[in-house]
């Protein structure tokens, strides 16, 4: 099981790398330039918006040694789906970059985790937890100032 997920992340990387020449699209979710990468989370970080309600994002480690940055959702939406990340997990990420407000991550619409996989959004991006609004910055489904990691 390790060795098909290491072979798979290693495999998601290579096609990752040639996905990221791409250019990102501004401030939306486009799933023509979707792909997946896999690789260890090196760092999970929290965006707490002004109602109290947080944001998830984390930095992942691929093979290759680059770092990506992805957007997941809001913390309860992740938390009430029985998931948590860590740093040291071993995960695959589906999803695409997107560019706004001069910060660039991949907006995660899947995240598979040892046998489990989470689906944040819809096929097309839509998000999949509740209340998803315009003033969603970045993705993560929570109104937050910018995160700089």
């Amino acid at each position: 099981m390790v060795k098909r997920l290491v072979l798979s992340a290693f495999v998601f990387s290579c096609v990752a790398a040639l996905a990221s020449a791409q250019p990102p699209a501004a401030g939306r979710y486009d799933a023509a330039v979707e792909t997946t990468y896999g690789g260890v989370v090196t760092t999970v970080v929290s965006a707490a918006g002004p109602d109290g309600s947080v944001g998830v994002h984390l930095n992942l480690k691929t093979d290759t040694g680059k770092i990506v940055k992805v957007h997941l959702g809001p913390a309860m939406f992740i938390g009430m789906n029985n998931f948590s990340f860590l740093a040291d997990d071993v995960i695959l990420v589906k999803g695409a970059y997107v560019s706004h407000d001069g910060e660039v991550a991949v907006w995660a619409r899947e995240v598979t985790k040892g046998d489990k996989t989470l689906a944040l959004r819809g096929p097309d991006g839509t998000p999949r937890w509740p209340l998803a609004t315009a003033e969603d910055p970045d993705g993560c489904g929570v109104a937050h100032a910018a995160v700089r990691y």
